[in-house]
C-alpha cells in the first residue's frame, strides 16, 4: 500500500463530484428542499440548473390556520419561486415536472409554466390543479412528441376539452376526479384510440354524466383500472376491446348492455359493479315480501361476465355479488374454467343466493378468499303470513333475526368442491347481529364438515385478546366430523403472537389441537 495517505478528512468529497452526478441526487428531493442546498457554498449555487426533475407543491402551504393574507403571500412567494426555477434551468431537457398548486380565476401563470416544460421535452408530466373555476387542459399536453406518462388530477373544474390528439410515447396515462368536454362526440374513446402506445390507463371518481355510450378500445392497453363516480343512473352501453389487457379493476353502476366485451389475454380481475341505490331497494324489498328474486330492470351483466370468463385470478365486492343475484339469471352465469383464485367481500346487508352458482361453475378452483363471513338476512323463514316457521335454525316466535344458513341444505358446490385453501380475512368481524361471531363459527364448521378437498383452511382473526383465540380454536377441536382428513386449520391474529393450529385426523377423537408459537 502506498505510504501516502489520502487525507479526507479536510476535502468536501461530495462538492467535487461532477454537476450532472449531482443534479441527479438533488433530483431525489422535492424542489424546494433542492434548492436550499445552494446556500452551502458557491459550488451550490446554480447546481439547481443541473436537476432533471421538478417536484413543485404549493397547497402545503395552503391551509385555513394561515390566515388568508397569509396564503396569499405563501402563492406569490410560490409563483416566484417556480418562475426563478424555470428560468434558471433555461431549455435543458427535463424528464420529470410534478405540480400541485390552487389557482385563481387567471390560470395564464400555470399554463405558462406547462408550456414551457412541454418545449423542454419533458417525459413524465404530473398535474394535481385545485380550482373554484373552470381549468381547461392547455391544447398541447396533448400534442406532445415526448410524454411518456401523463397524470392528470383535481377538480371536476379541471377540464380536458379533446381536440387534436398526438401522443406517440405516450404510456401511462392517469385522470382522477377531472372532466372532459363533449364537444365532437365521445372525447374519451377519441383520445384513448390517439395513443397507440398505451399500456396503462386509471381513471379514479370520474364523472360520466352525459355519456350514455362508453368505449375503452385500445390494443396495447395491459392494465386499465376505472373507478366511476356513482350518479345513480345505469349507463345503456359499456365497451371493452382490449385483446391484451392483463388486469382490470372495474368498478362503475352496472350498465344496461355489454355489447363488445374483448378481454382475451385477461389474468387478474376486481370487479365492483354496483346496481342504483333505488334497484338494491326494490329487489331486497320484492324479497322481503317474498315475491322472489326479479331481474332488476336496465341493467344486465350476462354479457360481461362471458368476456372475463377466462380468468384467473378474481376478486369480488359485495355489491358486485349482489349485481349477480339481481342483474343476472342463473343459468348466464359462465363457467370459469381458468379460475384459480377467488375472493368475495361479504356484507350484512348483502345475500349469497348468487355465489352457489357461480362456485358451481368454477371447477379448478383452488383457492378461496372470504373478507368477512357475513351475510344478509333477506332470504328470511316467514311464512306468507309474516310468522315464522318452524325450520332450519330460526330463533323462536319472539326473535327478528334468522340464524339459517346464507343457502338452503348443503349446495353441490359445497360438497363436489375443488378447492384447496380457504382463507377468511376480517374474522370476527362485529356487524350490529349480536350472534355474528357465532354464526362466522358456524359457516366455517359446515365449510369443514362438507368441502372435501380442503388442504388448508386459515382464519385471520383480528383479536386483542387470547381467549378469543383459544375459543375458536377449541370449538374447532371438538368437531367430530370432518370432509377431508388432511386439512390443517391456522387461526392467526397480528395482535398475539402466536397462531392456533388444528391438525383434522382420521381417529374417533376428532381434531388434534397444537399451538404454536412465532415472534409478530
Amino acid at each position: 500500500m502506498n505510504s501516502k495517505k489520502m487525507d479526507l478528512g479536510s476535502k468536501d468529497i461530495i462538492s467535487n463530484l461532477p454537476d450532472a452526478l449531482l443534479g441527479h441526487v438533488l433530483s431525489f428531493l422535492p424542489t424546494t428542499e433542492a434548492a436550499s442546498t445552494s446556500v452551502l457554498a458557491k459550488r451550490w449555487r446554480y447546481l439547481l440548473a443541473f436537476v432533471p426533475t421538478l417536484d413543485l407543491d404549493n397547497m402545503i402551504y395552503d391551509r385555513p390556520k394561515m390566515g388568508r393574507r397569509k396564503r396569499l403571500e405563501m402563492r406569490k412567494s410560490f409563483k416566484l419561486f417556480v418562475d426563478r426555477v424555470l428560468a434558471l434551468q433555461g431549455n435543458a431537457p427535463l424528464k420529470f415536472f410534478s405540480l400541485r398548486c390552487k389557482i385563481g380565476s387567471d390560470p395564464s401563470r400555470v399554463n405558462g409554466w406547462v408550456l414551457k416544460v412541454l418545449e423542454r421535452g419533458v417525459v413524465e408530466l404530473d398535474l394535481y390543479i385545485a380550482s373554484e373555476y373552470e381549468y381547461p387542459l392547455p391544447p398541447k399536453v396533448l400534442m406532445s412528441k415526448t410524454l411518456v406518462t401523463l397524470k392528470l388530477a383535481g377538480t371536476t373544474e379541471f377540464t380536458i376539452d379533446v381536440g387534436d390528439v398526438s401522443l406517440p410515447k405516450l404510456q401511462t396515462l392517469h385522470f382522477n376526479n377531472v372532466s372532459f368536454g363533449d364537444e365532437g362526440g365521445p372525447p374519451f374513446a377519441k383520445l384513448i384510440s390517439a395513443c397507440h402506445a398505451l399500456k396503462e390507463l386509471v381513471m379514479v371518481k370520474m364523472m360520466w354524466d352525459y355519456w350514455e355510450f362508453c368505449s375503452v378500445s385500445s390494443p396495447s392497453l395491459k392494465r386499465v383500472t376505472i373507478d366511476c363516480v356513482n350518479n345513480d343512473e345505469n349507463p345503456k352501453s359499456v365497451s371493452f376491446d382490449t385483446p391484451n389487457l392483463v388486469y382490470l379493476q372495474f368498478t362503475d353502476t352496472v350498465a344496461a348492455k355489454y355489447p363488445k366485451v374483448n378481454f382475451d389475454s385477461l389474468v387478474e380481475a376486481s370487479i365492483g359493479l354496483q346496481m342504483t341505490s333505488h334497484q338494491v331497494f326494490r329487489g331486497r324489498d320484492l324479497v322481503n315480501r317474498h315475491h322472489g328474486y326479479k331481474r332488476c330492470k336496465g341493467a344486465n351483466v350476462a354479457d360481461f361476465l362471458m368476456g372475463i370468463c377466462n380468468v384467473k385470478i378474481l376478486y369480488l365486492s359485495s355489491e358486485a355479488l349482489e349485481v349477480l343475484t339481481f342483474c343476472c339469471k342463473k343459468e348466464e352465469i359462465p363457467v370459469f374454467n381458468k379460475l384459480f383464485h377467488l375472493t368475495i367481500e361479504t356484507d350484512q346487508d348483502v345475500d349469497w343466493e348468487s355465489l352457489p352458482e357461480l362456485l358451481k361453475n368454477c371447477p379448478n378452483l383452488e383457492t378461496l378468499v372470504f373478507e368477512g363471513l357475513h351475510y344478509g338476512d333477506i332470504n328470511q323463514c316467514f311464512d306468507k303470513d309474516y310468522r315464522f316457521k318452524e325450520t332450519n335454525e330460526c330463533f323462536s316466535d319472539q326473535g327478528d333475526t334468522c340464524q339459517c344458513k346464507p343457502w338452503y341444505g348443503t349446495p353441490v358446490w359445497l360438497s363436489s368442491s375443488p378447492v384447496k385453501i380457504l382463507k377468511v380475512l376480517k374474522f370476527g368481524e362485529i356487524t350490529n347481529y349480536k350472534d355474528d361471531m357465532e354464526r362466522q363459527t358456524d359457516l366455517i364448521k359446515h365449510f369443514l364438515e362438507s368441502m372435501p378437498n380442503l388442504e388448508q383452511v386459515i382464519l385471520y382473526y383480528d383479536t386483542p385478546f387470547d381467549e378469543d383465540l383459544k375459543i375458536v380454536s377449541t370449538e374447532l377441536q371438538m368437531l367430530e366430523k370432518v370432509a377431508s382428513t388432511k386439512c390443517k386449520i391456522q387461526v392467526i391474529s397480528d395482535n398475539i403472537s402466536y397462531s392456533s393450529t388444528v391438525y383434522s385426523s382420521s381417529s374417533t377423537s376428532g381434531l388434534n389441537f397444537f399451538k404454536d408459537t412465532f415472534p409478530v
